[in-house]
């Protein structure tokens, strides 16, 4: 059984019958007139539109040409075929039967998919079933990903620019870039990613314009990550950023207790200095981790722990072990749940924002691990954030943390390459 068809044991539907029209009566001079139901001067009205939802649901912003591609479809009856039509002419370019079409006891629905992987033309379209009309229109193109990727890091280049970026954000942006830098576009080839070049005017603006007290010490993280990563760029700007780091850093830590920013930023210093001093300091929170795994619900732990899994000086082996285990049992978890997660009906998470972490914790394992399931799961993550799901809408064009999207596409570009 595919995966595909694993997903639809559960998949369901939603749908209304559609609401009878009042009866027209006929007075004498022929005029048409509903009758009266209420004998005050003004109708008292108290009726909720119900909210109509597409029954045919797709990635909006489409598919790759090699990809695996399929709509799931549903309703209370479902016809036994279905087609693609170009979206420019409407002529049909693809004609395709349903499979795995499954009965949802629970919401009296049925629910099955259109696989159309054989469909490799490029092009725009749409899918059309019978009784149950058309999907958004959606692209088929060579590179999906490697198109939003770009598109994106053009976005994230000008919030850099401009100021706009928050520092928890251009946290992300930079891990995204040190996990897969060579994806990243270098548009005058210099050899320099034209996103380094971009966080080099974002932190000029930080530091003529100042960081907010509680932002300090992931600021510090900041500096000493993009120290790590720009020395070979930039012997002299990458020392000036570590020493801008110590001071930021230093001055934190009188005033702030241990928590998950302080955390990252020791990871990040000790990377970058190989002071023991950081490295002690990071020991301090071994009896904190060693008891739970919750600790990775806040990114700032998830990415420090990482970080000290690739630091090439001495670290502390328990404290290692503590962290693989730990992300890889939250990698399984996920991975268990995935399909309740995503459900492109009946979707059990708290959101598209929680929905965005949990990939971005399984990208974390699958970074670890370079697990080809995960890859696929995190693959059919972004399907349903960008329009696979059951209220057919696409997070991603209004979701704001759109760095959190980029450690995504980063991935599967990098995968692909």
């Amino acid at each position: 059984m595919t995966g595909i068809a694993v997903l639809l044991l559960v998949l369901t539907g939603c749908g209304n019958e559609p609401a009878k029209e009042p009866e027209v009566v006929t007075d004498v001079d022929k005029t048409p007139y509903v009758p009266a139901v209420s004998m005050e001067s003004t109708p008292i009205v108290n009726y909720a539109v119900p909210q109509l939802l597409p029954n045919v649901l797709v990635d909006h912003n489409g598919y790759g040409k090699a990809e695996e591609k399929y709509a799931i479809i549903r309703g209370s009856e479902l016809s036994d075929t279905f087609c693609l039509r170009d979206a420019e002419t409407g002529m049909v370019v693809y004609n395709g039967t349903l499979e795995e079409i499954l009965y949802h006891q629970e919401q009296n629905l049925y629910a099955g998919y259109a696989d159309f992987s054989s469909l490799l033309r490029p092009g725009t379209y749409y899918v059309e079933c019978e009784i149950w009309g058309q999907s958004y229109a959606f692209e088929i193109a060579e590179d999906v990903y490697g198109t939003l990727f770009a598109e994106l890091c053009g976005e994230l280049e000008e919030a850099c620019r401009s100021g706009a970026l928050s520092v928890s954000q251009a946290m992300v942006l930079l891990q995204a870039y040190e996990w897969y830098g060579d994806v990243f576009p270098d548009g005058d080839d210099d050899k320099i990613p034209d996103m380094m070049k971009a966080l080099q005017e974002w932190i000029a603006q930080m530091e003529a314009n100042g960081v907010e007290g509680t932002q300090e010490a992931l600021y510090a993280a900041f500096l000493a990550k993009f120290s790590y990563l720009y020395q070979k760029v930039d012997y002299n700007y990458a020392t000036d950023c570590l020493k801008r780091a110590s001071t930021v850093f230093d001055k934190v830590q009188v005033t702030m207790n241990k928590d998950a920013d302080i955390f990252w930023a020791l990871t990040e210093m000790y990377r970058a200095t190989n002071l023991s001093k950081y490295r002690k300091q990071i020991l301090e929170y071994r009896d904190f981790f060693a008891d739970n795994s919750s600790y990775l619900e806040q990114p700032e732990y998830l990415y420090g722990s990482m970080t000290y899994l690739v630091t090439r000086h001495s670290v502390n082996k328990n404290l290692c072990e503590i962290f693989m285990n730990n992300i890889m049992a939250r990698g399984e978890e996920i991975s268990g749940n995935h399909e309740d997660l995503i459900h492109p009906l009946a979707a059990k998470n708290n959101g598209s924002t929680d929905l965005l972490k949990r990939a971005i914790e399984l990208s974390c394992a699958n970074y670890v691990l370079n697990n080809y399931q995960y890859t696929n799961m995190i693959e059919e993550f972004l399907h349903y954030l960008m329009g696979r799901n059951p209220e057919s809408v696409n997070f991603y064009e209004s979701d704001e943390e759109k760095c959190g999207y980029l450690l995504l596409l980063a991935q599967l570009v990098a995968n692909r390459e």
